[in-house]
């Protein structure tokens, strides 16, 4: 049996890319975490991060400029910090604020991204 990734991979990194957060979005909506939710809804609607590939690491929403593993380092990366609504924006230099709301935090985030950073590509980060 294919994969979800085996079964598009082949259509190329714009289709990973789709079935990825198409992925997110059920696992998350399967959750009893809104503010986990809320956070990747908002993610999905945001177009530049939706260009890129989306993957969690330790309940940590990043993001990749490559479909393969390893993946790229993430520009920026969301939490949802517990049953409190609160949201965690990280740099690669460290924390960059806590915002209120998974929009909020969503802004914050994009406001640090380079500016040439475009959809992500298939392949593995290479170094």
């Amino acid at each position: 049996m294919l994969t979800r990734r085996g079964e598009v991979v082949e259509l190329g990194p714009a289709r990973v890319v789709a079935a990825e957060w198409q992925w997110l979005r059920q696992r998350a909506d399967e959750t009893d975490r809104p503010s986990h939710r809320a956070l990747i809804e908002a993610a999905y609607d945001e177009p530049r991060l939706r260009q890129l590939y989306p993957y969690m690491s330790h309940s940590v929403l990043n993001f990749s400029t490559t479909t393969g593993y390893p993946f790229s380092p993430s520009p920026v990366s969301l939490g949802a910090l517990g049953s409190h609504s609160n949201f965690r924006v990280w740099g690669r230099s460290g924390v960059l604020g806590e915002t209120a709301t998974a929009a909020e935090a969503v802004a914050l985030a994009v406001s640090h991204f380079p500016a040439d950073l475009g959809p992500a590509v298939a392949g593995r980060y290479e170094a």
